[in-house]
This record gives structure tokens, sequence and C-alpha cells, in this order.
């Protein structure tokens, strides 16, 4: 029921732009602890802002740049690095892997022992660390953007269509209920959404932070992924991947 609630909350607030306790009262019929309840938690994972006898929206404002990898990786570092461990672990003999640039799948490298396994990448960064494990790995080349290291472009297009994996493993800038997996750049968005189609399996990897926030361009939605791996994220989230039939996997406890 909490759930539900939670929805009841965040659609009236859209409607609104402001909510008070009593009115939601009224709205769910609710008692008035269940509600503040309610508030606090919403205002925890980031959906509305409380405020004194209710809960105002926060703005939703589109991410148009990023940081560099190397900053990235800073960020969450413990929550990743569960999140990494847990996915290097899925990849079996003579997979034939896809590993999208960032800064999730260049922490999944730090954990990886599955050499009979083929590693295709878009990101420098991941090649070059496949290689110095003596990993056998392909990197799709193609113009590189300096801030993430990933091959984008046409050429990284036409060598990503020659492929079909059986796993791929995908990062993202944000997750938000209405504009799904997005990314600031519309050439990374692009080789993420080939990639992902061509994926047997596809697993996003993401850190609590991620939902709740939007990039400019979408690279996927709910219903393209298989498996999003991730330490915790917001209840409302639960529903959509369920309606989706995406599986979550939590590595807080793991």
């Amino acid at each position: 029921m909490d759930n539900q609630r939670h929805k009841i909350i965040l659609n009236e607030l859209d409607k609104k732009g402001n909510v008070t306790v009593a009115n939601l009262v009224e709205l769910t019929g609710a008692s008035e602890s269940s509600i503040r309840r309610d508030l606090v938690e919403l205002d925890h994972q980031g959906f509305l802002k409380r405020v004194h006898g209710g809960a105002t929206l926060i703005p939703k404002a589109t991410q148009t740049t990023e940081d560099p990898l190397a900053k990235r990786q800073l960020f969450n570092a413990d929550e990743k690095k569960k999140i990494a461990k847990y996915a290097a672990s899925l990849i079996e003999d003579n997979d034939v892997v896809y590993l999208d640039a960032g800064s999730s799948t260049l922490e999944l490298i730090e954990y990886l022992d599955q050499k009979n396994a083929h590693y295709i990448t878009n990101g420098l960064m991941q090649a070059q660390q496949l290689t110095l494990k003596g990993f056998h790995v392909v990197c799709l080349g193609g113009e590189v953007r300096n801030i993430t290291g990933a091959c984008v472009g046409a050429n990284t297009m036409k060598s990503l269509n020659r492929y079909h994996f059986s796993k791929g493993f995908f990062g993202t800038n944000g997750i938000d209920m209405t504009n799904g997996f997005t990314t600031p750049d519309s050439e990374e968005a692009a080789i993420k959404e080939l990639a992902m189609e061509r994926c047997q399996m596809s697993y996003v990897l993401s850190d609590h932070s991620k939902f709740n926030k939007k990039s400019s361009y979408k690279a996927f939605d709910f219903q393209d992924i298989d498996i999003v791996v991730v330490d915790e994220l917001p209840i409302v989230y639960q529903e959509k991947l369920a309606n989706a039939n995406c599986q979550i996997i939590y590595t807080k406890e793991k």
C-alpha cells in the first residue's frame, strides 16, 4: 500500500506543484503519521522537498554535461565495487561480452577472471585494462569522446553491427520514470541503443544516485533491459521495472 500511496502523492504533486499533509490524508485515507513517513521517504529519494505542513515538487533539471570518467569513478565507489563484482561473476566460458564505456563497466574489469570469454567494447580505457589483464578484447574504434574515452560515430556503429553478444553490460547517467535511461551525448546514446539490441541478455549497472535524474538523450527504456544490478533503488521504480519484465538484483547485502 505504501507504493500505491507514493504514486498518489507524486501524481498529486505533478498536477499541483505542492501538497499538504491534510490534503493527502483526505486523498489517500491514510493516517497523518503514515503520510508524514511517506513524505520523509520520498524526500530522501529525491522526489520532493518537505516543507512545513506538506511538500513541494523538485523540478527535474536535465543534465547536459558530465564529469570526466576519472572523476566519476570516485562517486559512490563502494557501491560500484559491489555492483561490479557481482556483474563480473555473471560472465561464463565462451560468452561474447559487450562492455559499454563508463565508470561502472571499468570497475567490473577489476573483478574479471573469465579468460575464455570474448570481450568487445567501445571504451578505450576498458580495452586497455582488458588487454593488460590478458583477456581477448576487440575495441570497436571510431571517433573518440575525450571526456568518456568512448568510441562513437558511423565507424563504431558499422563495427558494432558485425556482432551478436551473449551478454552486454551498460552504464547510465540518469534514470527517471518518464524518460528511462539517459546520457548527455546523442552519439553515445545511439551506440548504447544499438549494442543493447544486439545482446541476448542485457544488464544495466547503476548505483542508487542515478535514479530520478535525467540527461539529454534517451539510450533505452525500461522494457529494453533484462536485468538491473543496483545497490538500492526508490520504491516507485520497483513496480516500473516489474511491469517492464525487468529483473532487479540488489547488491547492498551481497
